[in-house]
């Protein structure tokens, strides 16, 4: 069963469309409502998070059919495992960390997937005028630049750099998604990859 296709997904886990209600609620207040054993919160949360994570895990992965397995798997562990679940502020943010913890224990099962794994972790993006890291008097050639930068970062700091401004993760977020020992290493990190774009626009204008 694919949960990937939004007609499978509402018959395997409610019959209802959720209300526009859920759109203004906190995190909080949506994640315990989905906790408390709201169906239609559920629902809510899998359909506003579904795409974010799918582009996600291709980021770390490479492998679609492999990321939508794995995000299927992270919800039906929610549906089955709700009343155990912990509270979170950032539903982002929580389902991040299920995702990649997931795609990783599964490519450490079979030899290719952990090489295709390993060779695609690069985190490729590019960002544009409609993303706030973008100075909107930033013509085109200045965009062009800085995402060519952006290519040339490692791929730990361009992973950095796609929680922080892309995703807009805070340090404790980012340090715990990245294995790091503390939030002064995540910040150090964030300030190397500054470093190099910086450096790297430097050198394009002269």
């Amino acid at each position: 069963m694919a949960l990937s296709d939004p007609s499978v997904a509402r018959k395997h886990f409610a019959d209802l469309m959720p209300p526009k209600a859920y759109q203004s609620m906190e995190d909080v207040q949506l994640w315990n409502a989905f906790r408390a054993g709201d169906e239609q919160a559920f629902i809510f949360i899998y359909e506003d998070n579904f795409d974010r994570l799918y582009a996600y895990g291709l980021r770390i992965a490479g492998d679609g059919c492999l990321v939508e397995d794995v995000i299927q798997e992270v919800f039906i562990d929610l549906k089955n495992n709700r009343s155990r679940i912990k509270e979170t502020d950032s539903i982002k943010f929580y389902l991040f960390k299920c995702v990649k913890r997931k795609l990783h224990r599964a490519a450490s099962k079979w030899l290719h997937r952990r090489e295709q794994l390993e060779d695609s972790h690069c985190f490729g993006f590019t960002l544009s005028h409609e993303q706030f890291l973008i100075d909107k008097q930033m013509d085109e050639e200045e965009l062009h630049e800085l995402n060519r930068a952006i290519g040339k970062l490692s791929p730990r700091k361009k992973e950095m750099i796609y929680y922080f401004f892309y995703e807009g993760l805070d340090y404790a977020q980012i340090k715990e998604l990245m294995g790091l020992g503390n939030i002064k290493s995540a910040r150090n990190l964030l300030y190397k990859a500054l470093d190099f774009l910086r450096e790297s626009l430097v050198k394009s204008e002269r």
